[in-house]
């Protein structure tokens, strides 16, 4: 099972667009990116809670 299809198969993809699923993985590798200590926490939260908030807000818009 790659990265795509592990993130795919938690996110109703055929309801939300394919934009969800690229911010799923962004998010997966800026886990990847603090593991590895290249970001620090300070960088890597940030960015969750911003791709976190992109992510709510397509939920929110294909909620319709």
């Amino acid at each position: 099972m790659n990265i795509v299809d592990k993130y795919h198969s938690f996110t109703d993809s055929k309801e939300l667009p394919k934009d969800y699923l690229i911010l799923k993985l962004r998010m997966y590798f800026n886990k990847e990116l603090y593991q590895k200590r290249i970001i620090s926490f300070e960088i890597y939260n940030n960015m969750q809670n911003l791709l976190i908030k992109k992510m709510n807000k397509i939920i929110m818009d294909n909620r319709v």
